[in-house]
Order: C-alpha cells, then structure tokens, then sequence
C-alpha cells in the first residue's frame, strides 16, 4: 500500500483547498442509523439488496469478502460472512440477477484501487440451497478495474459490466461466457488529472436511460438504452449533473420510479440528493465528520417496510482520512429519505399553487434533465490537478 500511504500525506491539505471553493448546496440531514460496522481497515465497495429483504455486502480491503446482512429493519441485525475468495483480493460489484443469485466482480490489486490488468472475472454466488456456492463464470483478461454491474432486465444472462481504467462499458453473457464491448466515451475515460486511473464507475439503468459516474469528474451522465442492453441508435451521452467535489463514487437513483439522485462521494465525505429540478442538497456527511466518512454507496430496500431506505455503505475514510489521520472501519448504515422526499413533493404543490388559474403547469418530468445548474466543476478540476502534481512527485522521487 506503499503508493496509497503516501497519497495521504497530501490530501488533507488538497481536502482544506476544495472547502474554501466548495459549491453552494442546500442542507436537509436525514435521519441515520448504523447496522454493523466493520474493524479496521476494512474498506466497503458494494451493496445490492435480495428479493427478500437481506443485504449482500461485497469488500474491496484487505480482502474479497462477501458479507449479507439479515434483519435490517430490527433492532438487532444479523451480519454472516458468506465467503472469501483465495486467489483474488478485492470485490468491486454485486447484483442480484434472479432471487437469490448474485453476480459479483472479484480480481486482484497492486494497491488499493490499483486493479492488476486481466485478473477480473465474473462470479455467481447462488445462495437458494444451503451453503452458498460461488463459480467463476467469464474471465475477463483484456480489461483493467472493472467496477460496476447490472443486470439487463428482461435479457437473461446479460449484464452491463464498467471498465473504470480503461474507460469502457461491456456487455456480458453469463451464459455463454462472452463479452463485448458496447460503448466508449470521452466521459468514461480517466481525465488527465486523476490520481488514479479511475473513469466509468457505478451505473444504474433508469426509465431507457443508463446513467453511470465518471468518478474523477465527479460527473453523472446518461445515455439512451435499448431494451436489448445496446446504446440506442444515434443516442449520444448527456451531462446530467457535476457537483463541486473531489469525487464521486456511485449513486443509486430512487426510490422505485422516482427520479432522485443520491449521490456518495467518498472522499469528503458527503452524500448529495439532486433532484429532478437540478437542487443540489447535502443529506448526510461533512468534509470533516465521521458519521459516512468515505461513503461509497448504496442501494435502496426492497420490502414494503424498507422502500424509502438507502442501506449505505462506507469505507471509513480510508481514502482521505480526516485532517490526515482519522478514519475508521466501514460501517452500514440505514437512511430514511421519506422526509425528504416528502419535503421535494410539498415543494412541487406550492409551485403548482402560485401559478396563475389560466397558465399551464409545466410538463412532467418522466427523466431526469441534463443539469445546467452547477454543471461547472473548474475548481474540482484545478484540485485535483494538484494532486496528479503531488503525486507524480511522489511516485517519481
């Protein structure tokens, strides 16, 4: 971990740097409560929520672990570790693709975030009868740090995979074992000045649309699918929205249809809430504060008691430690969105009420919009043009 110990020697003063020009945002912290946290240091990197209600945990540090975790919604959740792989380190994704069966990215690190080129695969791990089992499906020998997963729905056996090093989207057949690159965009390559090459992350597909991060960008773009999991004919990528900060590192849009973005960026800290409108609200995290220090993500429940709940996770901060050395093990936690959501839709009635009884309202907003408000992310782009700086010398001294 020689090139990650020493990044953090500098990037608390880059953190000082990004909280003197950090973009303006609303405040609406939301309600939080932590269902596990792990020892350190153990770094979080995927969650996906089973049919009935369980929580698949997947590790990125020290090891490729799978981890579920029963009874969220009580008073005393039921953590179990479901497996770890020998022969690879670190698991970057998990979907659930049928009740009870999951597809995971498993491989190996140099260093943290610093995937070893071809040693990826994709993994089932089936846990409907008894022991769990796990078996390697598709190898993928041509691709770097592969990041995210998602099923095709109504494509059995497909899955859209993300390429973050070398800037790609895949699609891949679990059933005959082959793959395919689909997509390559400016967007989802490693700009110039990240730190590592990270480009394409998390994705999610939403209403025809696939959005995806460009993590260094801090950057959320869309772009029209086919219901075949192929880049719709003649659809070109939009900008939906950048936010001011370091990084992000994935999103889940939600509830159900609903159209808002949360999203975790890891490195100060902060999950944000961008609704359709183009408001940017801080719901939880401070550059400065532990409570999701290094959240990653998360994914919302899928019982009729969760369904406002986003199960986050973190890595508790382990890639930017607070004022240089604070930073803990990554923890779940349970957020409750229904105020805010509850908040965005009394928002929208009192708009529709002060319009004039002659004037139209305006039209439904059936997709997310590509953001023009707080689209310009010059000054993330500056910092972390400072760090590439910093961390040239570093590896080159």
């Amino acid at each position: 971990m020689k090139i990650f110990t020493q990044l953090l020697t500098f990037l608390p003063g880059v953190q000082c740097l990004a909280l003197n020009v950090a973009q303006t945002h609303h405040s609406f912290p939301l309600p939080l409560r932590i269902l596990h946290q792990f020892p350190l240091p153990t770094y979080l990197q995927s969650a996906a929520v089973r049919t009935d209600g369980d929580i698949y945990i997947v590790t990125n540090f020290p090891d490729g672990s799978t981890y579920s975790i029963s009874g969220a919604t009580t008073d005393s959740p039921n953590i179990s570790h479901i497996h770890r792989a020998g022969d690879v380190n670190a698991a970057t994704g998990i979907t659930e693709t049928q009740p009870g069966v999951f597809n995971i990215l498993a491989g190996r690190q140099s260093d943290l975030g610093v995937g070893v080129h071809g040693s990826f695969s994709v993994f089932e791990l089936d846990t409907r009868f008894g022991k769990p089992a796990i078996t390697e499906l598709v190898r993928l020998p041509d691709n770097g740090l592969v990041v995210g997963v998602i099923p095709i729905q109504g494509v059995p056996n497909t899955l859209l995979v993300s390429d973050s090093t070398l800037g790609k989207l895949l699609r891949v057949n679990t059933r005959t074992r082959k793959y395919e690159e689909i997509l390559q965009d400016p967007s989802m390559i490693p700009p110039p000045w990240a730190v590592l090459p990270f480009g394409i992350g998390g994705m999610q597909m939403h209403k025809d649309y696939l959005y995806y991060v460009s993590s260094f960008r801090a950057s959320i773009y869309r772009i029209r699918f086919t219901k075949e999991g192929y880049p719709a004919a003649g659809a070109k990528v939009e900008l939906v929205v950048a936010l001011r900060s370091i990084y992000i590192d994935n999103f889940v849009i939600g509830p159900g249809n609903d159209d808002t973005i949360w999203a975790a960026t890891n490195a100060d800290n902060r999950l944000f809430a961008i609704t359709p409108d183009g408001t940017i609200t801080v719901v939880a995290g401070a550059p400065d504060d532990l409570t999701v220090a290094g959240v990653v993500g998360g994914a919302f429940g899928r019982l009729s008691d969760d369904a406002n709940i986003i199960y986050l996770i973190t890595s508790g901060g382990m890639l930017n430690p607070i004022n240089g050395t604070l930073f803990e093990g990554g923890k779940v936690l349970a957020m409750d969105t229904t105020s805010f959501l509850e908040k965005y839709k009394n928002k929208l009635s009192l708009s529709d009420e002060h319009l004039p009884s002659n004037s139209a309202k305006p039209p439904a907003k059936s997709q997310l919009p590509v953001a023009k408000a707080h689209s310009d992310n010059t000054v993330s782009k500056s910092i972390l043009e400072i760090v590439a700086l910093s961390f040239r010398y570093i590896v080159g001294r």
